[in-house]
């Protein structure tokens, strides 16, 4: 197993700190696990975002330290992880970025998990708006969907559970009548304990309500969490550097697609507001100044963060699956990478309150009616 030096250490941080200290404030940003508005596969089951934010040279040192006996031009986790001895290399790698994790955020999402926060922020959320509640406020959104994730794998039943995700996915991707009633129809088939019923009574009332209409009121492209990711994650960002950023993404990202969008909400020009609720604010502008879609070979930055991405999504994917023996690589990865970094995460959990999800403190203005102001061309505060 490589064992990289002190003296080594302490030259490569300290030329990061005189990159922190300059004008070039340059994020390297890669994905793992992503399949588009497919939340439903069973063979990747995370996504994950990975940014680090250090200097190409220093990312290219790193590269010759940790990885210099692989022959390959371009680091990919995918290859590295084939090889046991190249596994040491990674491992041994992330474990000296850990040393100094304020370098590195994480945005990581369990996307069966996301499938039911979605069930809750597209169908009931806009029934509790009209009757006017703020379904956000204190996390109440997590939390419901905490709940409804939990008791519907319980009580309902694990099978039942896989049934109502699938059939939502299908029913927002498809749009159809016959995925609308393929869905509903679930909560109207079977006799539930009360305590689990007592959720799906909102499903209920929504389809009651509405009907159909619901199929015409989802925007597009609801499923995709990838821009959503990135965003928060670079806003993460934006809170501890001070003065623009540049963003170095792989070209081949789905997101390059959505540049021109990507450009307008973050850009600097974008007059300051706090937007969002209790503990859960972002603050404009973010401040990116320019987003470079870039090809992997050609930096390693970019390879550094595609190992970063790979692993994080190997040991959380092991974890989604219940921590099965057999996986030593795996099983290392999670023993220090999940709590060694920062960022966000959507991630099922059985906190319920305020207190225990962190969701206390005061609200700021609507995210939601500030980012169609931006999209829309509109930077008025």
């Amino acid at each position: 197993m490589l064992d990289p030096t002190a003296d080594h250490e302490c030259c490569i941080f300290n030329t990061q700190f005189q990159y922190m200290m300059s004008d070039a404030k340059k994020i390297f940003i890669d994905e793992c696990g992503y399949t588009g508005e497919d939340l439903f596969n069973m063979e990747q089951p995370v996504f994950t975002l990975s940014s680090i934010y250090l200097s190409e040279d220093v990312c290219e040192e790193l590269k010759q330290r940790h990885f210099s006996k692989v022959k390959a031009r371009e680091l990919k986790h995918s290859q590295l992880v084939r090889n046991p001895s190249q596994q040491d290399m990674i491992i041994n790698f992330l474990r000296e970025i850990s040393k100094n994790s304020e370098i590195v955020k994480f945005a990581i999402a369990h996307k069966r998990y996301v499938l039911v926060t979605k069930i809750v922020d597209l169908i009931i959320e806009p029934m509790a708006y009209d009757d006017g509640m703020n379904f956000y406020e204190k996390g109440l959104n997590i939390a419901f969907s905490n709940m409804l994730y939990y008791l519907s794998k319980s009580i309902a039943s694990e099978k039942f559970f896989q049934n109502m995700i699938f059939a939502f996915q299908t029913m927002i991707r498809k749009r159809t009548f016959k995925a609308y009633n393929a869905f509903f129809r679930l909560f109207f088939e079977y006799e539930f304990p009360e305590i689990i019923d007592d959720f799906f009574v909102f499903l209920k009332a929504s389809h009651l309500r509405y009907g159909t209409e619901i199929l015409t009121s989802i925007p597009k492209d609801s499923l995709e969490i990838a821009f959503a990711e990135a965003f928060t994650l670079v806003a993460e960002w934006s809170k501890t550097i001070s003065g623009n950023i540049i963003i170095v993404h792989d070209k081949s990202s789905g997101m390059a697609k959505k540049k021109e969008l990507w450009d307008r909400v973050l850009h600097p020009d974008i007059p300051p507001k706090v937007v969002g609720y209790d503990s859960r604010k972002m603050y404009f502008p973010i401040r990116v100044e320019k987003t470079d879609f870039r090809n992997s070979k050609d930096l390693a930055g970019l390879q550094l963060v595609d190992i970063l991405a790979g692993a994080m999504t190997r040991c959380m994917k092991w974890k989604s699956e219940g921590q099965q023996d057999g996986d030593d690589y795996a099983k290392e990865l999670f023993s220090f990478l999940p709590e060694c970094f920062g960022g966000h995460m959507i991630w099922p959990s059985p906190c319920v309150t305020p207190e225990d999800l962190g969701t206390t403190g005061d609200n700021a203005a609507d995210p939601i009616e500030h980012f169609i102001q931006i999209i829309k061309g509109s930077r008025s505060p």
